[in-house]
């Protein structure tokens, strides 16, 4: 079969597993596990805390286990509970996360087509224990190659070496060859400028692009991507 490319490479939360609803699951157990009554404006508070810190970890501000505590940390003097252990919060989290496999609609039967096109590679910014096992959970294992996960390379999207390291993983070396496929214009779309491959963005929000990053293809629905990946 003739294609425009020779891999697909694809973010994992907010592009195939609907992270806010995991994250808000996961973080309802974590609370019931440190004995906390959840409040309406939890979840909100802790989010915001999250999103700043995964930003810092892309501009390279904080390592990745700095993060995954730092979180709880400052969630719990947000709250008041300071003597409550962060770690022990992050690890109740962690735990209920990696059994959180909830994918956006639609998602298992795009990825099972793209499959039969090209070699679609997990490419994301997360804890190791808990993509895998996100993606042991989730019918999605059974159509991709392999995964490359932040924390086991020891770098982080927009890094330009995770997009590298799913070309390695695919065996291909042209990079005109490669598609990074993401919902983030900050790591995914970032990442891909970076390594010098073309981008879909993902963009049911239409979200603008403030920051004027290359997209070469902009889409709101994941069924769009079969199109891309024929070359049509």
């Amino acid at each position: 079969m003739d294609t425009r490319y020779d891999v697909l490479l694809c973010d994992a939360d907010d592009t195939l597993f609907d992270f806010h609803r995991a994250q808000e699951n996961a973080f309802a157990q974590a609370c019931a596990r440190m004995g906390l009554d959840m409040q309406d404006t939890w979840l909100a508070t802790y989010s915001a805390i999250n999103s700043a810190l995964w930003k810092r970890l892309e501009q390279g501000g904080i390592t990745q286990k700095e993060l995954r505590v730092a979180r709880y940390a400052q969630f719990l003097e947000a709250i008041g509970r300071t003597d409550l252990n962060a770690e022990q919060m992050a690890t109740a989290f962690t735990d209920a996360l990696g059994r959180q496999s909830v994918p956006i609609e639609g998602a298992v039967e795009a990825v099972a087509r793209w499959c039969r096109i090209v070699p679609v590679i997990i490419v994301t910014n997360g804890i190791a224990r808990v993509q895998h096992g996100r993606m042991d959970g989730s019918e999605i294992r059974y159509y991709i190659r392999g995964m490359i996960i932040s924390e086991e390379v020891g770098t982080a999207k927009p890094d330009a070496r995770m997009v590298e390291l799913g070309m390695e993983m695919a065996g291909v070396t042209d990079k005109r060859r490669v598609l990074m496929l993401g919902d983030s214009l900050s790591s995914d779309i970032r990442a891909a400028a970076n390594a010098g491959v073309d981008a879909c963005w993902y963009n049911p929000g239409r979200k603008e692009n403030a920051a004027g990053l290359p997209v070469r293809y902009e889409i709101t629905s994941l069924d769009e991507v079969d199109a891309i990946l024929r070359g049509e």
